[in-house]
């Protein structure tokens, strides 16, 4: 018999870190004052279905004394109960059965007769947000007023999709991840039973992997204890658990925020020939990441329950130093966007090598500490405008004379629309061209997750200059100037580069004469070409 079941509680005392929910029902047991309906919520594999059999083993144990709540497991009902044969206890499973005939016929109408032997039925309905809508609305009444014989326990991982109505007339509690302290208790109590030692990086690591779910640590712990050995070392866990690459990721994340990319990429083609899996790999990078994320808000980092040693501790602390918030924030989101496509991925490597590619080219590595309100650098005006200088008298400067573009002079530019917002305020930090252009990837990445139409465009355009944090973009034609300055886009572009830089920014676009004039003058072979042939260019 799997872990699992033999070390399922059997006692509300044995149930492991639920003491909220615990506590609350078994003072309702001791009064004598249970509910007619309970909804248990939360993830799988932390005790719901477990403590839901112990409430009906509670609630029908004939040698259960006044005033107390635990079942005695000696009785004939108890007996059953354990062994899951008890006609009075039914347990359905939602996801086998969600037509509202087997509601029908399963609960409504069995909740009529009066339990065979025990003092209660107890409906336990497992994965109850499973049942259709036509189910739901059936069950609805029963549910709000059972006969006094009947008592409802649902339990369900996806409480969003249960309706309010059925809510409403439940005694809801919700479920939590087991602590990370007492899931290793836990463990360690099972051990000590099975007359078994593990090292502590072993118990750490199948901590991490079980995700705070108590049945999945106990279901890793059988699997590392089927190899036969009494003394579970880290070499023996690792035939079975996936191990951590902790010193490659490492080392990948200092080849990162350094942008080499030829290190980089030389870490992930060793693990790709070590046959290392993407995806895991990328899970590690990921974690680690949100150590130093962590780490660097100088809050506890001892919850996020990495196995690593001292001395990589110390090299994470020290690269923390060594990015800023924004960096670090962009590289997690864009290792996040990498890993969801390793699966879809014809080679398992690629989205991983484009991210060090991609994060290469957002420009040079940011070595100062990071600080959440930067001091902002003096700006220098575009050499482009002229000096104004103070004249004794208040009056308007002059207007400049106009003057045709040449065909050496003024050719980048036909025309310019002014902005509509306002510059930067005193009170938001002034953004150079140097930091806008770094950081143009993470913005164009900001806008994609909103708008991938507006992306082509925003990856063609240059950023020709920023002043007072106005963006001045050049795009190549004049209709993607007008998509980009369209009410709904501009906002959302504006929004994201806001995000992005840290300051509220706004941008105007210049068209590139010389590509609109390709595509609105026909070039003269096009002509030539047209007029052998007895025709002519039109347009």
């Amino acid at each position: 018999m799997a872990l699992y079941h033999t070390y399922r509680p059997q006692i509300f005392a044995d149930v492991t870190g639920q003491s909220h929910i615990i506590t609350t029902i078994t003072n309702q047991l001791a009064k004598g004052s249970v509910a007619h309906a309970y909804l248990f919520s939360g993830p799988r594999g932390i005790g719901k279905t477990t403590t839901a059999r112990l409430l009906a083993k509670a609630l029908n144990c004939t040698s259960r004394k006044e005033g107390t709540f635990e079942p005695c497991n000696t009785c004939q009902s108890c007996i059953e109960t354990t062994a899951g044969r008890a006609l009075d206890v039914i347990e359905i499973d939602a996801a086998s059965h969600t037509g509202v005939d087997h509601v029908r016929e399963h609960i409504i109408d069995n909740a009529q007769f009066r339990p065979t032997s025990s003092t209660y039925k107890v409906f336990i309905i497992d994965e109850v947000h499973m049942l259709s809508t036509s189910a739901f609305n059936a069950l609805l009444k029963t549910l709000e007023e059972p006969p006094s014989h009947v008592v409802f326990i649902l339990a369900t991982t996806e409480l969003h999709k249960l309706p309010a109505t059925i809510i409403s007339r439940c005694q809801r509690f919700s479920f939590t991840n087991i602590p990370f302290d007492v899931l290793k208790e836990r463990l360690l109590f099972i051990t000590k039973k099975e007359r078994v030692t593990v090292d502590e990086a072993v118990l750490l690591r199948i901590i991490q992997k079980s995700d705070g779910c108590a049945r999945d640590a106990v279901t890793l712990l059988d699997q590392v204890m089927a190899t036969g050995e009494t003394h579970i070392t880290a070499d023996v866990a690792s035939l079975v658990l996936p191990t951590a690459q902790s010193e490659e990721a490492i080392t990948f994340i200092t080849h990162l925020i350094n942008k080499d990319t030829t290190g980089a990429l030389s870490i992930l083609a060793t693990l790709t020939s070590a046959g290392v899996h993407m995806h895991q790999f990328s899970h590690d990078l990921i974690e680690l990441l949100r150590f130093l994320l962590i780490s660097k808000t100088g809050a506890n980092t001892a919850h996020v329950g990495l196995d690593l040693h001292d001395e990589h501790k110390k090299r994470l602390l020290t690269l923390c130093e060594t990015i800023t918030y924004s960096d670090l924030v962009s590289l997690i989101d864009m290792a996040l966007q990498r890993k969801e496509k390793i699966s879809k991925s014809p080679i398992s490597s690629l989205p991983l090598e484009l991210l060090v590619v991609e994060w290469a080219s957002m420009g040079a590595p940011t070595t100062t500490p990071a600080s959440p309100l930067p001091t902002p650098p003096q700006v220098t005006p575009p050499p482009t405008s002229p000096p104004v200088s103070s004249p004794p008298t208040p009056q308007e400067p002059p207007m400049p004379t106009q003057k045709e573009p040449s065909s050496q002079e003024e050719k980048t530019v036909i025309e310019e629309t002014p902005p509509t917002a306002s510059p930067a305020s005193s009170g938001d930090a002034v953004c150079t061209i140097e930091k806008v252009k770094s950081m143009w990837s993470a913005c164009v990445s900001k806008v994609e997750s909103s708008s991938p139409s507006l992306v082509f465009i925003l990856k063609m355009a240059d950023v020709v200059s920023v002043e007072s944090n106005i963006i001045t973009l050049r795009v190549a034609y004049g209709f993607h100037k007008d998509k980009l300055l369209a009410n709904t886009p501009k906002k959302l572009i504006e929004k994201s580069i806001s995000d992005v830089l840290g300051s509220k920014m706004t941008f105007s676009v210049l068209v590139d004469v010389d590509t609109e004039a390709a595509v609105i003058k026909p070039s003269q072979e096009l002509k030539d070409l047209a007029a052998a042939f007895g025709g002519e260019v039109v347009g």
